[in-house]
């Protein structure tokens, strides 16, 4: 008979019409179902019936009353398949039985730790329900905390004895004795020099023992990127409480190449191509070739990046670059030069950046070509906990930034220019929805007394308010062409929407403006929202857009398209 449900239940999709909860007292309907992913149909929300995930519900439900002490829960379910309206309704009964508290913890065998330290260190409480979950953890946290002062031999053998209201747990330690190390052994390098591995390895001969700190050095090692696989081994080595320490590398092949495609409603085709080699002269520099070619754009750079700043484990990085721009109105030649510096700051990527160029900027116009040699100091710390860059389903995007020029250094225009950007996404139910959020100021510093074209901010566009054409919001001379604002802020939110395996929608609405000074910002946003449709490639989304425009001007059109590879933010 539950051969026939199943396959009722398998060959066509049933929708969750009720689910009841029977004999539950210490949790209310709403506690279980709330750890349940068996749910029914709500606005964003398909309900459908899936066997192997309300399994997976038993089995939650099961732990939920077992961590709180219940360790003879029992529960059982009735599934009833009516084929004529499509819906399965959801029987559960809990027998709770009788729940079961904590009575007292005993330690066997410390000698190193007194039991007052032993106890403060576990996180079960006596008088609490009893936790077999939070039991096992205690095993590691006693192990661990011998580990910390080099027993790395030591055991503990954690028993419970339970009646029908009440446990006991006996943690049974065997400390050994404290470990050293005798010596570090490395395997399988061919390119990489052994110094560059060292220096990645926390422990050295003659340190404590731990094996915290083995795994650390391999963290550090496959944080490196050079290596396929890391297998670490420890035994012990002929003299009395010393270990040896093997670590077997497999090197990952040095050098990679990659080609990239993408379409723009400006550049239209993109190509790009860079050759990387992660490991240059065996010591684990990272050298970088790249170059773009689209209808609007051809740039080429080179970077050389290294693991360590002397004996200190910061990342840095000197590059170099040409590139040629035709933007709306101008177009500029700029070749340039940075030395770059990565520090981890609050979980994130801090960086400083010493960068000179040199723009040739000509225009569409009578306007005279310009040179401009600019000179300064750059901060931007970033943060990114997205789960994925291109189909991104939850997380946040952070990026700080100051970059100057001049002001302490000899350059031709002096500037200080903060920006800030946000995004943060989040699934609700099938969908995911999307906000960003930026905003920027360039602000001329004396002798100066504006910015270069190239440094200001303009708004609308493909990825800006797609209710408007490309930098067509904002500040404009009189033959229409945009000339940049010294002041942005811009915003977009954005509903993700699934509709059949790689197709999917969007719906967003858009605002920002860009302005020329201060006085300026009485001026109101231009707001723009608007539908799309997103095909999903393994080069990220293909998207066509269409924004209307909020309270569009006499002048203006009713809207634009927008056609691209990759979302708006």
């Amino acid at each position: 008979m539950i051969i026939l449900i199943l396959l009722l239940a398998a060959s066509s999709e049933f929708k969750v019409g009720l689910i009841e909860i029977h004999d539950n007292e210490y949790f209310s309907d709403k506690e279980i179902k709330q750890i349940m992913l068996t749910k029914t149909p709500a606005l964003f929300r398909s309900g459908a019936f899936k066997q192997e995930i309300f399994a997976g519900d038993i089995t939650a439900i099961t732990n939920l009353y077992k961590y709180s002490g219940f360790l003879d829960v029992d529960v059982t379910y009735d599934i009833a398949f009516d084929s004529i309206t499509g819906k399965v309704a959801i029987d559960i009964s809990i027998a709770e039985n009788n729940q079961t508290f904590l009575r007292d913890i005993t330690f066997k065998g410390n000698t190193l730790f007194d039991d007052a330290a032993l106890l403060d260190a576990v996180t079960t409480i006596p008088g609490e329900p009893f936790n077999q979950q939070k039991m096992d953890f205690d095993n590691y946290v006693l192990t661990s905390l011998y580990d910390d002062q080099g027993y790395a031999d030591a055991t503990v053998l954690t028993s419970r004895q339970v009646d029908d209201t009440s446990a006991r747990i006996t943690h049974d330690i065997t400390e050994g004795e404290k470990q050293f190390v005798h010596s570090i052994e490395i395997m399988g390098l061919a390119r990489t020099g052994r110094s560059s591995v060292l220096r990645e390895i926390i422990l050295k001969p003659g340190d404590i023992f731990r094996y915290a700190l083995v795994l650390q050095s391999q963290r550090n090692l496959y944080n490196l990127g050079i290596f396929k696989t890391i297998r670490v081994d420890a035994r012990n080595a002929p003299i009395r409480n010393q270990k040896i320490v093997q670590f077997t590398l497999t090197e990952s092949d040095a050098i990679h190449a990659d080609l990239r495609l993408g379409y723009g409603t400006r550049d239209r085709v993109r190509i790009g191509a860079g050759v990387t080699h992660n490991n240059l002269f065996g010591r684990v520099w990272r050298a970088q070739i790249d170059g773009k070619l689209s209808f609007i754009e051809y740039r080429v750079s080179t970077r050389l990046t290294f693991p360590r700043f002397f004996v200190l484990p910061v990342r840095h990085s000197v590059g170099a670059f040409f590139q040629v721009r035709e933007e709306i109105g101008f177009t500029t030649r700029t070749i340039g030069a940075q030395y770059k510096v990565h520090f981890m700051v609050l979980n994130g990527d801090f960086s400083t950046q010493y960068e000179v160029e040199r723009t040739h900027t000509s225009y569409n116009d009578t306007t005279p070509s310009t040179d401009t040699w600019l000179h300064g100091v750059s901060f931007n710390w970033l943060k990114d906990t997205r789960n994925d860059p291109l189909t991104t389903r939850r997380g946040e995007y952070v990026i700080l930034g100051v970059e100057t020029s001049g002001i302490m250094l000899p350059a031709d225009v002096h500037y200080v220019r903060p920006t800030a950007e946000f995004r943060i996404f989040r699934p609700f139910g099938i969908l995911i929805t999307g906000l960003s959020m930026k905003t920027g100021i360039a602000e001329p510093v004396s002798p100066s007394i504006d910015i270069p074209v190239h440094k200001r901010f303009y708004c609308g566009g493909t990825t800006s308010v797609r209710g408007y054409g490309e930098w067509t919001i904002g500040p404009r001379d009189e033959d229409g062409n945009p000339t940049g604002g010294n002041i942005l802020y811009e915003g977009s939110a954005e509903i993700r929407i699934p509709l059949y395996r790689i197709l999917g929608a969007a719906v967003f609405i858009d605002w920002g403006n860009a302005w020329q000074t201060y006085d300026d910002l009485n001026a109101s946003l231009r707001w723009g929202s608007g539908v799309g449709i997103r095909i999903k490639t393994p080069l990220g989304s293909i998207r066509l857009d269409y924004g209307w425009k909020i309270a569009p001007r006499e002048e203006e059109t009713a809207g634009a398209w927008h056609f691209a590879i990759g979302e708006a933010f």
